[in-house]
């Protein structure tokens, strides 16, 4: 009977054990599959998470590169006051006591042009003239400055002159006056260190004169009497003109 009994014990130890190999294989097998299983998910996961991240990262590219964005920056500046064209109610610089041409009377209290003196002439059709009445174009306040102005004068309308006369050679000075000189009125000299050989002459096939202006002073730009002119036609309309206008800037340097 024992042996039957350590036979049967026998017979059943070895059939557990094979029962415990054949669920190890089993069970082995079950995670090998579940492993490979859990692979492949963590695989597919990952390119679903590369694949999300290149989503995401194209779609925040674009979102950034389409933002927009406003700024308005709040900047003030003051520029001072160079130039000053030689017209009735013009304002001069406080120290600006009369022009080379306009005197004091012409001057009010609140330093405001009243009765300017501008150059003239009397042209005819078919006859050569020149400017017979010397006058103040602009005048310039370099006092202001710091180390100097670069100035240039432009005649605007030089097509409309081009029309009624063939030629003009005016002769543009410029003169200077300390501010210290001005008391009752200016003392006006001819600045030999602007214009060596005075005057120069703004002509007809240019229209354009520039010139530097050293810092500390007040400078007149003017015509003086003289040149030559040759009038063809006095007809004064929207494309003829007898008279120059100007347009005078000045740039610090």
């Amino acid at each position: 009977m024992s042996g039957v009994i350590e036979a049967d014990m026998v017979l059943t130890s070895d059939a557990a054990r094979e029962l415990l190999e054949l669920r190890e294989l089993r069970t082995n097998r079950a995670i090998g599959v579940k492993g490979r299983r859990s692979s492949k998910l963590r695989r597919r996961m990952l390119v679903m998470s590369i694949a999300v991240l290149a989503v995401l990262a194209s779609s925040l590219t674009v979102s950034h590169l389409g933002n927009t964005g406003t700024l308005s920056a709040s900047v003030t500046g003051t520029t001072p006051s160079y130039v000053f064209m030689a017209g009735n109610g013009t304002t001069l610089p406080t120290k600006m006591t009369s022009l080379k041409y306009t005197p004091s009377a012409g001057i009010n209290s609140s330093q405001v042009l009243t009765s300017v003196v501008n150059p003239a002439w009397s042209p005819s059709a078919q006859s050569a003239g020149s400017v017979t009445t010397a006058g103040d174009i602009a005048a310039i306040d370099g006092s202001v400055a710091s180390n100097g102005l670069a100035v240039s004068l432009y005649v605007t309308n030089l097509a409309a002159l081009q029309s009624d006369y063939s030629s003009f050679a005016f002769p543009l000075n410029i003169y200077m006056a300390t501010p210290g000189s001005c008391t009752t009125s200016c003392i006006w000299t001819q600045d030999a260190a602007v214009i060596a050989s005075a005057p120069t002459y703004l002509t007809s096939t240019t229209g354009f004169i520039e010139f530097n202006l050293p810092a500390g002073s007040f400078y007149d730009i003017t015509f003086d009497t003289g040149g030559s002119l040759f009038c063809t036609s006095t007809t004064v309309s929207a494309t003829a003109a007898l008279a120059p206008a100007f347009f005078v800037t000045a740039q610090p340097y």
